[in-house]
């Protein structure tokens, strides 16, 4: 009998272990499902108090000053009263104007007023904030453990990510990534036209691009009996750095990037012989007449417009998401035009000698930090991992904090989010509820939340037209310091891109003489420092 208690004494022990660890590990508050959850087991009202561990509501609520961009007007809107509530803490906005917000938060932290959540633009404030002592070492293995799901996609996106956020051998932020970056501009073409100059598909080499748009200037491709239409244009004033990007691929360089050369070291693309090979091309088609004369006044929306209106029969300013029929800028504006016709989207044309690369921004993004002072608060370390992990991988938290409430501020329409039209606008959005990029900083910027932003018809277009397309990124993804010395560097290369086209300066010597100028104007010595940190 005695034995007997004392066995029954043993397993009661051993059950109350395993229950406090089992208790002790959960430390998402016990509703957010961080695995595939049904949708209408998930609650996005906002009241989720109820729900919320019955330990934490008792404690005192750890307070977290909040520093991100578009905040919201008020400290009372459904978001933040869903974050206080869920994960038991007092938020303290910080609001900064995005378009002032380099002086507006060196004054905020001049008088120590140092956000907990630190929105960081990249690698220079890293740096920055991390020489002033006022961010919070965040090892790489600590952020793997504390945000798990998160990272991994991290790992899958592109490891080296990692390091973009290091600075002198610490890391210092959690990167953000930007999934569509690893998809390439593209060139689109007037499919009406295409087939007027007898042509059933998008071209496949630089020859045949160019016999299109001869036969798009030439050709009349529109049947009205004049000589006004031109084949391709660019975006001259906003967006030199793709101009002609279908061109410059073709001889497997971008201008605006840095690329490797024979012997692996980095060199600016403008100033290489592939360059001078994509500028040739494009100044013999401004001779004989076939692109815009006006691109280099053309923006954004002019771009679009001359090509919806039958100024232009092609243009490669656009990605995938923007040449969609319905909810692409250029793909929407061109079919509202020209109902009858169709926008035909091409993949990267092959160059003389087999290159070949749309161009593209890049996977790399922003980051978020912490401030210095959570060094020395495990608590609230662990509370604003949680957070964090849990809007950028579980459904409810990312919808909340996005989109606001359910059946009020959006509807989920096949699986995706609609917006309410009062509510269209993320930034309006954001100040209004609080749904946007304030307290969501991976809108866009996490695969397990990819789902939400299109359609599966969208995500059918996107491989479609990106599938085995090749890319050219930039190689330079690290800051260099020297480059701070030489702000008028841009405006260099910017002159000579537009006068090379336009024949003002002959590719000759006078190319040469250009590569003489950009090194001595400090391309020398910012080359020399990009290499001395790439070796390292």
């Amino acid at each position: 009998m005695q034995k007997a208690k004392k066995m029954f004494s043993v397993l009661l022990v051993l059950m109350l272990v395993i229950a406090l660890a089992a208790c002790s590990s959960n430390s998402q508050p016990s509703h957010l499902n961080k695995g595939n959850a049904k949708k209408e087991e998930t609650n996005t009202k906002g009241d989720s108090s109820s729900s919320a561990d019955s330990s934490s509501s008792k404690e005192a609520p750890i307070e977290i000053t909040w520093l991100s961009f578009f905040p919201p007007d008020t400290d009372d809107t459904p978001v933040q009263k869903y974050l206080e509530e869920t994960f038991n803490v007092k938020i303290k906005n910080m609001r900064i104007d995005r378009s002032n917000w380099g002086e507006q938060l060196n004054i905020k932290l001049a008088s120590k007023e140092i956000p907990d959540i630190f929105w960081l633009w990249g690698a220079g404030d890293i740096e920055n904030y991390a020489t002033q002592g006022l961010l919070a070492e965040l090892p790489v293995e600590l952020i793997k453990e504390k945000m798990p799901q998160y990272a991994q996609s991290v790992d899958e996106v592109d490891p080296k990510l990692w390091e973009y956020g290091k600075h002198e051998g610490k890391s210092y932020g959690i990167p953000l990534y930007w999934p569509d970056g690893t998809t390439p501009f593209l060139p689109a073409y007037n499919g009406k036209w295409l087939n007027a100059v007898g042509y059933n598909k998008a071209p496949q080499t630089l020859e045949e691009m160019e016999d299109v748009l001869y036969k798009f200037r030439n050709n009349d491709p529109d049947g009205n009996g004049k000589k006004d239409t031109y084949g391709i244009s660019a975006r001259g004033k906003d967006g030199l750095a793709f101009a002609f990007n279908s061109v410059f691929g073709a001889f497997g360089v971008q201008p605006k990037f840095w690329t490797k050369d024979a012997n692996g070291e980095l060199v600016f693309g403008m100033i290489t012989e592939e360059a001078r090979q994509g500028f040739l091309v494009l100044n013999k088609w401004w001779k004989d007449g076939i692109i815009d004369p006006e691109f280099i006044t053309v923006d954004d929306a002019k771009s679009t417009q001359i090509l919806s209106e039958g100024r232009v029969g092609m243009m490669d300013g656009g990605m995938w998401m923007h040449y969609h029929p319905v909810s692409g800028k250029i793909g929407s504006a061109f079919k509202g035009a020209q109902p009858d016709a169709e926008l035909i989207v091409g993949k990267p044309v092959t160059g003389p000698d087999g290159a070949s690369g749309g161009l593209a921004w890049g996977s790399k993004n922003s980051y978020i930090g912490m401030g210095i002072q959570v060094a020395d608060d495990p608590e609230k370390m662990n509370k604003i991992f949680e957070i964090l992990e849990a809007t950028a991988t579980v459904d409810e938290a990312y919808l909340m904090t996005t989109f606001g409430v359910e059946g009020e501020h959006y509807e989920l329409k096949n699986g995706v989010p609609e917006a309410k039209p009062e509510y269209a606008d993320i930034q309006k959005r954001a100040a209004k509820i609080g749904a946007g990029n304030f307290y969501n900083m991976f809108i866009g910027k996490s695969l397990a939340m990819f789902k939400y932003n299109y359609t599966q018809e969208q995500l059918d277009l996107r491989q479609k037209l990106t599938e085995n397309a090749p890319i050219i990124t930039d190689e330079l993804t690290f800051r260099v310091p020297v480059m701070s010395e030489y702000p008028d560097l841009g405006k260099l290369g910017d002159e000579y891109y537009i006068k090379f086209i336009t024949g003002e300066v002959n590719l000759t010597d006078g190319f040469d003489e250009f590569v003489k100028e950009w090194k001595q104007s400090g391309g020398e010595a910012i080359t020399k420092q990009a290499n001395e940190i790439y070796a390292e």
